[in-house]
């Protein structure tokens, strides 16, 4: 056990990554398409840095929709989802939302709702407010008001239901809070006279109808993105509605956004392309270094840089260049810490190696490869299909 604990430990440490969003690469496109597959709920699980989100056991169910894009005029987006649709506007360094409609409700925002605030980088937060109006069933008027708090709060690792794993991926947490007021429709003269007057958006006021109104719906979603798609891999959301104080679950509900399903028009999304081709020929090849303790500037020492991945015929191939001569040892373990494989060898020179480890006799899961070159061990996870 405290082996698998120092491998996990050598694991998170080694998949936090300057993951960041931007605007070229991250905001909505007319003409896009999509499709999200409903899965049991999960909980999205902790916060920091070298998260690993293994959501491989989560099944598909029946459920799954269609997002369609569509330009309209210059600068906004119409975002048709589940017989909704949301108008999006990109305005300096910030996406919003100005407003949506369907059958039952249409919904204007007099100050549009904060999305995105690009750059998007792990640890940025945001708050807004915002103030829409609209109808509900041509019966009642609806004023919405509510404050929406934007948090980058993790990074790491996914690996999504079909065993596919993303390793650069950062994941954006919303919290909205949300007051609603419905009454009966005013007359023509009423509105008129309303719509004459300057609109001013009052935080204080919003944050007193949010505290100390009978009701009021708090939603919060997570949003994984992984480096070179546009659109979310991973979502879930929860909504809970408070009543003088007491919380009364809604509902809380997860999808899934299969990068092979993310049917937009990829080979004219030239910037996320160019990082899938970066992120492919990487080959999840990383070169790590250790810091001697106690050096003045910091100095590093080179010890050993390796790639590995499953090859055509199923099994781990692990390609390695030593930087000093030395004892290697390559040895995996299941994730009860339990050791399943060892290969040592003795290296008297410099230069590339390459070892491949047959795992026929493994069944499908994660596993644990550890790389121990001299006095330095490192730890990395696989998943074998």
């Amino acid at each position: 056990m405290r082996i698998l604990l120092f491998l996990l430990g050598s694991l998170f440490s080694l998949t936090g990554y300057a993951q960041s969003l931007n605007s070229t690469c991250s905001q909505p496109r007319g003409g896009d398409w999509l499709v999200k597959r409903m899965i049991a709920a999960c909980e999205p699980g902790k916060s920091g840095v070298g998260q690993v989100w293994d959501f491989s056991d989560l099944e598909f169910q029946e459920v799954k929709y269609e997002l369609k894009y569509m330009a309209q005029g210059v600068d906004t987006v119409i975002g048709t989802e589940h017989r909704t649709m949301y108008y999006y506007r990109t305005s300096g360094d910030s996406l919003f939302c100005l407003g949506y409609e369907n059958p039952t409700t249409f919904i204007t925002y007099q100050k549009p709702e904060l999305l995105l605030t690009f750059p998007v980088f792990q640890g940025r937060a945001v708050t807004d407010y915002f103030d829409g109006k609209g109808r509900y069933c041509e019966k009642l008027d609806v004023h919405l008001r509510g404050k929406s708090m934007i948090t980058a709060d993790a990074s790491g690792m996914l690996i999504l239901p079909e065993g596919d794993t993303l390793r650069k991926v950062l994941r954006v947490y919303t919290h909205r809070f949300i007051h609603q007021r419905m009454t009966p429709i005013l007359t023509t003269v009423d509105t008129l006279q309303l719509d004459s007057l300057a609109f001013i958006l009052n935080h204080d006021s919003i944050e007193y109808l949010l505290s100390n109104d009978s009701t009021h719906l708090e939603t919060e979603t997570w949003r994984w993105y992984a480096d070179g798609y546009r659109y979310p891999v991973f979502e879930t959301v929860k909504s809970t509605t408070y009543r003088f104080g007491n919380a009364h679950k809604y509902f809380t509900t997860s999808f899934v956004y299969l990068p092979e399903e993310q049917y937009y028009d990829l080979s004219y999304d030239t910037d996320n392309q160019k990082r899938r081709d970066e992120v492919s020929n990487e080959k999840r090849e990383r070169e790590w270094w250790n810091t001697d303790e106690g050096g003045v500037n910091g100095r590093r020492n080179d010890v050993v840089s390796y790639s590995f991945g499953i090859g055509d015929d199923g099994n781990l191939q692990i390609n390695y260049t030593l930087k000093q001569s030395g004892d290697v040892s390559l040895i995996i373990f299941d994730l009860q810490g339990r050791q399943l494989s060892n290969i040592s060898k003795r290296s008297e020179g410099l230069g590339k190696c390459r070892e491949i480890i047959s795992l026929s006799g493994y069944s499908k899961g994660e596993y644990i490869l550890q790389i121990v070159a001299g006095e330095k061990v490192y730890g990395e996870k696989f998943f074998k299909p």
